[in-house]
Parts: C-alpha cells; sequence; structure tokens
C-alpha cells in the first residue's frame, strides 16, 4: 500500500491509545476476597472466557477504528495491482513505445492506444504528487525531463512515428541512467501494445536487462503498461521489394490481417508520378503476397510513387513508398570447373534465358575470378570447388551486401568449407533406381510456391547422381532418404543456397522440370533488389537522415497530418541531391504480440507488475480513503454493538436458581 502523505502513519501509534487505557484501568481497582461472594464467582467461573473474547473485540475494534482512520488522511493510493505509483516515489522513468502498432485505435473518435495511454499516465503523476518525469521514447531514444505530466500528450516526443521500437534497448538505456544518476526512490514504466517485433524476443540483451535492474543502487520497480492486446480487425500493407526492369517497375506487395476467419478483399490504390490508378485485392489466409508490375512509360528514368489501402483502425501502416532511378541491366556470374559441360550451359540459361534482353551472365573459370564486378553483379552460381583465402573473403562481403549465391555440385571434390557448409561425397543410385524428393518448404524459399498459389513440379524431380550437403543450415527440400536436397543459410542481407544436384542428363532432371531455373530468377530478384535498396531506407535508420547540409523536402502526394515528425515518417524524401522512399520495417506488420507467459520467460526472476488495459478505461492510481472511511464507520458500529448490555433478567449465570415468587 502507497500513501501521497506517508509522514501521517506515524498517527498510526494513536492506534495503542485504547489498549492503554485498558490497561490503567485494571489498576484502578484492588481485588479484596469476601467470603459471600465465593459461590458467585464459582458459578459464573465458565463465563469468563466469553467476556474476556467479547472484551478483547471491543479492544481491537476501537484500535482498527483509529487506525483506519490515519490511513484514510494518509491517503492511500491502488490500482489495477497492488502498488502503482506511489507518493514517496521520487522519479518515474517513462519508456515510451512510439512504433505504428501503437496507433491502432478501437473504432473511428477514439484515441489510439499511445493518446490513451499517455493521458492515463498523465492523470496518474498528477494523483501520486506529480514525482519527477525522465522520457525515453522509441524514435529519438533520447532522455528528456518533462516539466509536467499535463503536457506529455502535446510533446513533439511522444507523437506517432513509423519507426520500430527496440524495447530491450530502451530499457537498457533507462537502466543505464539510473545507475549514473541515482535518483533516489525510482519506478521504470513501460508503455508498449507488447508487438513481438518491437520486443525482440530473440535478442540476448534481456539478460542484461534482468541484471540491469537487480543491481541498480536503490530498489526500482518496473511497471508494464500494456496496452490492449486483443487482435482488433486490421489490415497492413508491407513492400518486400521493389525493382526496374526495362521499362517497368515490379513491386513484390504483401497485406497482412489480424483476423484470419474467411477471405477479405482490400482496395487499393497506386500512385505513380502522380498518376492514380485503383485494384481491389482478395486475401485469403493471414498474409497475402502479389505482385504489381506498373509502366514506367517512354523517357521516365526516375521517378517516385506510393501503394495505400483504404482508411481503416491503423492508418500508419496503410501505406508504402517508392522510388526507382535509371534502368540498368541485371548482371550475373556462373563460375564453373567446366564451362563448356552440360550442366555449365544449362545454368547459364537459367542466369540469362532467351527473351531477357536486360538480363547477362558472364562464364569464368575460378582462376578468372577477379573480372567479377561484385558492386554491380545480382547473382553468383558457382560450379566450382568452395574457394579460400581472398576470393571467399570477397564473397562473404558480397552476400552480407544482400547479393545472392547459388552453390551447385562441383564435378570435383571440394574439401573447403563456407558460411559453415561444405561438399560431401558424390553419391549414385542403384541400378533401376533414382533419388527422388520427399518433403520441402512451401511457402519460403526459392522453390515455394507461386504468387497464384500453384506447386512447383518438385514431385517429378527423378535424380541418378547427388552431393551430399554437410553443414547446418535451414533445409528446404529434402530427398526421400531425409538427406538435404536444399539448404538456404541467410547472412546479413543476402541469401546462400546449396543444391544437391545439377541440371544434366548425368546426373537428374532438373533441366526438364525447371526447377534450377526458378531458383535462378528468383535469387536474381533479391540480388538485384539490393541494387534499388539505394533508393530505398527504413524510417529513423541512418540512411533516412539528413547529411552535412542537406535539406529535407517531401515529393510524395501522399496525406500526412503532422510534418515535424519527418524525420520519422514514412515517404518520399529529397535529401539534398538523393531520393529516398522511407518506410515501415516489416516486423511491424505483424499482428503477433508478447504473452504473459512469454514476459515471464523474457525478464526471468527481475519482479515486474503487468498492467493489461483492454477493457478499462481506469486511472492507473486511485486514491482509496473512501474505503477506510468506511472501514471507520464499521469498527465504530461493531463496538457499539458489542458495548450493548442485556436486559436484566435476559441472560441469567449458569447454576444459580432464578427464585420463584409466591403469591
Amino acid at each position: 500500500m502507497n500513501f501521497l502523505v506517508p509522514a501521517l502513519l506515524w498517527g498510526l501509534l494513536a492506534a495503542a491509545i485504547p489498549v492503554i487505557i485498558h490497561l490503567l484501568n485494571r489498576r484502578r481497582f484492588r481485588t479484596v476476597k469476601w467470603a459471600a461472594t465465593t459461590f458467585l464467582l464459582k458459578a459464573s467461573r465458565e463465563s469468563r472466557g466469553k467476556k474476556r473474547l467479547k472484551h478483547i473485540l471491543i479492544l481491537a475494534c476501537r484500535a482498527l477504528a483509529i487506525a483506519a482512520l490515519i490511513f484514510a488522511v494518509a491517503r492511500p493510493l491502488v490500482g489495477s495491482f497492488l502498488g502503482w505509483g506511489s507518493g514517496s516515489v521520487e522519479t518515474v522513468v517513462l519508456v515510451l513505445d512510439r512504433s505504428p502498432s501503437m496507433e491502432i485505435r478501437g473504432a473511428d473518435g477514439q484515441p489510439s492506444q499511445r493518446e490513451a495511454v499517455l493521458e492515463r499516465i498523465a492523470t496518474s503523476l498528477k494523483s501520486m504528487g506529480e514525482p519527477r518525469l525522465v522520457l525515453i521514447d522509441s524514435a529519438t531514444r533520447e532522455m528528456q525531463d518533462v516539466a509536467s505530466p499535463e503536457v506529455l500528450p502535446e510533446l513533439s516526443s511522444t507523437q506517432s512515428t513509423d519507426t520500430q521500437a527496440d524495447i530491450p534497448g530502451l530499457l537498457i538505456t533507462a537502466i543505464d541512467y539510473l545507475q549514473e544518476t541515482n535518483p533516489g526512490k525510482a519506478e521504470v514504466w513501460l508503455a508498449s501494445d507488447l508487438q513481438r517485433g518491437d520486443w525482440k524476443t530473440a535478442d540476448n540483451r534481456w539478460q542484461a536487462v534482468q541484471s540491469g535492474i537487480e543491481n541498480l543502487p536503490t530498489k526500482t520497480k518496473l511497471r508494464i503498461l500494456a496496452t490492449d492486446t486483443k487482435k482488433r480487425q486490421n489490415l497492413s500493407l508491407e513492400l518486400v521489394s521493389s525493382r526496374r526492369i526495362d521499362s517497368d517497375l515490379f513491386l513484390d506487395l504483401k497485406l497482412t490481417r489480424a483476423e484470419t476467419t474467411g477471405d477479405a478483399s482490400a482496395a487499393l490504390t497506386f500512385s505513380l508520378n502522380g498518376a492514380r490508378t485503383s485494384e481491389r485485392i482478395t486475401i485469403t489466409g493471414q498474409n497475402s503476397r502479389f505482385q504489381k508490375r506498373l509502366s514506367l512509360g517512354a523517357g521516365n528514368t526516375s521517378g517516385h510513387g506510393w501503394v495505400g489501402l483504404t482508411s481503416d483502425n491503423n492508418p500508419r501502416d496503410n501505406a508504402v513508398f517508392f522510388a526507382y532511378g535509371p534502368r540498368s541491366n541485371v548482371l550475373s556470374y556462373l563460375v564453373s570447373d567446366a564451362p563448356t559441360n552440360q550442366a555449365a550451359r544449362f545454368l547459364h540459361r537459367a542466369a540469362a534465358p532467351l527473351g531477357f534482353t536486360r538480363q547477362e551472365c558472364q562464364v569464368l573459370t575460378p582462376v578468372e575470378t577477379r573480372r567479377i564486378d561484385w558492386s554491380r553483379a545480382s547473382l553468383i552460381i558457382w560450379q566450382a570447388a568452395i574457394p579460400k583465402g581472398a576470393v571467399a573473403s570477397e564473397i562473404l562481403q558480397f552476400v552480407e551486401g544482400g547479393g545472392s549465391l547459388l552453390f551447385v555440385p562441383p564435378e570435383v571434390e571440394s574439401s573447403e568449407s563456407i558460411f559453415g557448409l561444405s561438399w560431401g561425397e558424390e553419391q549414385t543410385a542403384p541400378d533401376d533406381q533414382f533419388f527422388i524428393t520427399g518433403p520441402w518448404v512451401p511457402d519460403d524459399g526459392p522453390w515455394a510456391h507461386g504468387t497464384n498459389g500453384i506447386p512447383l513440379p518438385l514431385k517429378e524431380l527423378r535424380a541418378v547422381k547427388r552431393r551430399k550437403i554437410d553443414g547446418e543450415a535451414a533445409i528446404f527440400a529434402e530427398w526421400d532418404d531425409k538427406s538435404p536436397l536444399l539448404v538456404r543459410y541467410l547472412t546479413g542481407k543476402g541469401t546462400v543456397i546449396f543444391m544437391g544436384t545439377l541440371p544434366d542428363d548425368r546426373w537428374s532432371n532438373l533441366e526438364f522440370t525447371a526447377l534450377h531455373l526458378v531458383a535462378a530468377q528468383r535469387l536474381i530478384q533479391k540480388g538485384t533488389d539490393r541494387l534499388h535498396s539505394g533508393f530505398r531506407a527504413v524510417a529513423g535508420s541512418e540512411k533516412a537522415e539528413t547529411k552535412n547540409d542537406e535539406v529535407r523536402e517531401r515529393l510524395d502526394t501522399f496525406e500526412d497530418d503532422d510534418p515535424s515528425q519527418e524525420h520519422y515518417r514514412a515517404g518520399v524524401y529529397r535529401l539534398g541531391e538523393r531520393v529516398i522512399a522511407v518506410n515501415r520495417k516489416p516486423a511491424e506488420s505483424s499482428p503477433e504480440k508478447v504473452t504473459k507467459e512469454g514476459l515471464k520467460e523474457l525478464l526471468g526472476d527481475t519482479s515486474y507488475s503487468l498492467f493489461s488495459d483492454e477493457n478499462s478505461r481506469d486511472d492507473l492510481v486511485k486514491e482509496a480513503w473512501r474505503a477506510f472511511l468506511i472501514a471507520v464507520l464499521v469498527f465504530l458500529i461493531t463496538e457499539a454493538l458489542l458495548c450493548l448490555q442485556p436486559k436484566p433478567g435476559q441472560t441469567p449465570i449458569k447454576g444459580v436458581t432464578k427464585p420463584v415468587s409466591t403469591p
């Protein structure tokens, strides 16, 4: 229990007054033995226990009435969990989540989760006597002293943004501040919607959070104010990638919804250099991914635009932005020990198919790798022994920067490893038998189902020869004997694929299923995306900030109600000579939340209190003096009833015969 005026609790000593009076009264009487009363005392001995209990109850009611009165005048504070807020707290460090997921609303006209929690925090701090308030917001990640809780909802550092929150990082910032300043009795209040992407549940910094709170100079309470955690109906739009091919711009888009029952449709608006078109998309399941081709027309060397959803419960996840520059060829390289054999020819065609005039693939031997232009390459296909030394270092940098790398079995033995993966022994199927495919991942990877849901012909794949893949990586396709057929390793922004057979009739029928072609083209898309990433940035990232003497100018025509927050908002901006399309982090589109069990796992033995406001709109902190005044009244009434004496003759003493009157 916490109190606004804890000094008045010294008045609880007054609860001892009835006890002291009782003890003093006992000393006022002297006991004198009188033979005539002996038989009466013997007769009433059995009723003494009941009288003593009655006297104790009367004494307790008097003491409790005084104690309850002292509690009432000390103005106790209570909340939805015991101990939220305290008049004795000197400093409150407020960690505020300003990510887009905090902007969801229950219905039109209702405040967003961010707005609602700010109002409630301001009211609660005011009722606590306005302790010192230090704000750490998720966008700037800077410490800010707030003069009064009343201005909290109006500050620019509490407004909505499109940046992702880093909850463990913010808590570490708060812990560092408390360790450096030691502001006395303090509490950390964390306001968040428990969005899983913001909480970074796989981050190893949570151990530092646990130990940091435990080792603070003074015992500090952690209060988690979780805004509405229910999955409300909402659609969010995500731009997976954008790339220009000739005179067309290809947008890879993804729609996510919180509700998964039945089908839903969404109206999309596409704006390209000011010209708008509309289209309706049907969503099946929780996620729907699709591509949109926009014709750029002749003479459009560069431009920008946006894609928007119709307004719903969260306006901050309804639009994505893109920009593009002059067209350029897509460049790939095939490195092969045998550049003239059948497998090399089919792999070359997969990277530069006939009719794809903007796709180019150069064939090199391992000794010619110095000719590779790593800065322009989208895909490297490696059909040779795994490299080492300087070439291996260049490959590592290429993949880290977002390039795609496809390893296929070499004709010779390879003893080296890269990314923790290596080639094992070459295996040949028994006579008149084949290696056939087993299970594979249908919704991700180079052999995932098409955008229309049609599966690739993996079941038709037959191989007479394969090479074993050794190492730890995600298996995306297996042979029927559980050996890996296709594995994927992600590092940095790039993708590494190992494929266990070749498009060569001496190895398999891969060339007839065209699976190698699909894998190569999808990897080219990923690799090419890094070349166009110069036009994209994440809200709040260093790339989205102005540098030196750059001036920020917003170019898109999408509405934004707060120009002062442009540093942390999505949109298309001109930053000096650069044009950047700024978007939200993809994780902000996920409806997944951290559960109560997940919180316990993240915080371990750290003592914390969780406040969830799924339905309540009450203040976080309330004064409970009325309840204690009622308790005073109850104790006094009980004491009065116990003091009532029975009417004469109603309670005879056991063992004494009532005299009988005679006429």
